[in-house]
């Protein structure tokens, strides 16, 4: 087991800190260079890397793997080792799982647990271990969603979207599902795209979006595309049925469910709260859930908080926090017009009863920004670190531990050439008859629909509903 430290597959080597010895204190790092015959000095932001290339240069002709991560341990950087024949799926996840359970406080400096995951050769070479299964296409676009992403569009679609609970229960209601399409699938796509990411990069913990690959079975922004999906269907309802009405009424809670978890999220990372901890075994069965939850009740007591510039802290985040309030308040009340409620419900809105959701809206807000404005006072202002400028190690996501040794050379593999292995109390031929054993009984069953009217009685018993 990869938690195990002195597992045969994998080991996590960790050492003591240059800094208990008194060099992370020194200015510069001087060495004289026989070849020049002068004196050459680094600078105490890149002393760390050119030791690690001497100690490597050193020995290159010989199995100097040891004595390179000797050095590493040195610098204080754990190291998780492979070997070329150990290298499976099940192994990355182990990496995974270990790296997300004992990832250090938030509160504290993110030098305090520094960790690579290496690949050695059989002649001993060592290789940053990454993947290439498309990890780094989905983490371009999760780094470009968070540029773009709007706390303030965020709160104001969920609050005015609240309005069309307001007629639920009126029967002529019509909701206007092309126009809600709209407005969810391209207007708020940075708002409600990648929960599932965001949830288990900010509050489970993993270190990386190649660590998310590992451990989930779904790389597509589902949640997003299942409220797209019902809004989809919707259209070809009948405008004002039951069936209609209740599947848009349906898709605008998801959504909110959507909007409301990315800023809690946000919330979470931003006040550095420690990633969230399931039972042993069941953690990455239970955790996207129980994790989701925890982001949902975040953003609905906390969710200006998940605004990029809360983290300035301060007066000024207070400022963000009252200014932003006095802007979602004029647009839920902008909302309440009939003008403005007739692009989403038709007929006017003076025939559905606004006053329990409006009365909601306002008491979660009055509650939101007092919790947000005591919570923006533990905030702490990021502030750049001395060896930001030329890193011993470079943030990575391709990499499952989420960090490169920019010393080494990458590895990159995809875990489809790892892929399962199958039920090992069945045999290849076992399978291969279970196979079409499935395939031609389901076949036939296609077959059998059109011969027979299985669908019929179906049919009548859903139209009577």
């Amino acid at each position: 087991m990869v938690s195990q430290p002195h597992s045969p597959r994998a080991r996590a080597d960790v050492g003591d800190s240059y800094s208990d010895k008194g060099i992370e204190g020194a200015l510069y790092v001087c060495q004289f260079n026989e070849q020049s015959s002068k004196w050459e000095c680094a600078t105490a932001g890149d002393y760390k890397s050119t030791i690690l290339q001497q100690v490597i240069e050193e020995h290159k002709h010989v199995d100097g793997s040891q004595a390179t991560i000797d050095q590493l341990k040195e610098f204080g950087i754990t190291v998780y080792l492979v070997d070329s024949d150990n290298v499976d799926v099940a192994l990355l996840r182990q990496v995974v799982e270990h790296v997300s359970a004992s990832r250090s406080d938030r509160s504290k400096s993110t030098y305090a647990n520094q960790r690579c995951l290496l690949y050695r050769d059989k002649s001993g070479r060592l290789y940053n271990l990454t993947l290439n299964n498309g990890c780094d296409g989905l983490a371009t676009t999760w780094r470009s969603l968070h540029v773009m992403y709007s706390g303030l569009q965020a709160m104001i679609a969920f609050t005015v979207l609240s309005r069309a609970y307001g007629c639920a229960d009126v029967a002529n209601s019509l909701l206007k599902s092309t126009y809600i399409l709209f407005i969810l699938g391209f207007l708020l796509y940075q708002e409600m795209g990648h929960v599932w990411l965001n949830v288990a990069m900010f509050i489970q913990g993993l270190p990386s979006v190649a660590a998310y690959t590992i451990i989930t079975s779904f790389d597509s922004d589902w949640p997003r595309n299942v409220v797209i999906l019902i809004l989809t269907i919707t259209t070809a309802m009948d405008v004002g049925s039951a069936y209609q009405r209740y599947c848009v009424l349906a898709s605008i809670g998801f959504a909110m469910i959507l909007l409301v978890a990315n800023l809690g999220s946000r919330a979470w990372y931003f006040m550095k709260w420690k990633p969230l901890r399931v039972c042993g075994g069941c953690d990455m069965v239970l955790a996207p859930y129980l994790s989701l939850f925890a982001a949902v009740i975040t953003g609905l007591l906390f969710p200006y908080i998940g605004f990029s510039r809360i983290q300035a802290g301060g007066k000024s985040a207070i400022q963000l926090i009252i200014w932003n309030c006095i802007l979602v308040s004029l647009f839920f009340v902008a909302s309440g017009f009939d003008i403005i409620q007739q692009v989403v419900i038709d007929p006017i809105a003076a025939t559905c009863n606004q006053q329990g959701v409006t009365i909601s809206v306002g008491l979660w807000i009055a509650l939101s920004v007092s919790t947000s404005i005591f919570a923006s006072q533990k905030i702490i202002p990021p502030e750049p670190h001395p060896e930001d400028a030329n890193p011993l190690l470079v943030e990575e996501q391709t990499s499952p531990v989420g960090y490169c040794v920019p010393n080494f050379p990458n590895f990159p593999i995809d875990p489809i050439h790892f892929g399962n292995r199958g039920l090992e109390c069945c045999s290849v031929q076992i399978e291969m008859l279970v196979g079409l054993l499935v395939g031609v009984g389901f076949g036939a069953f296609i077959v059998s629909t059109a011969l027979y009217s299985y669908m019929d009685g179906m049919n009548g018993w859903i139209n009577s509903v």
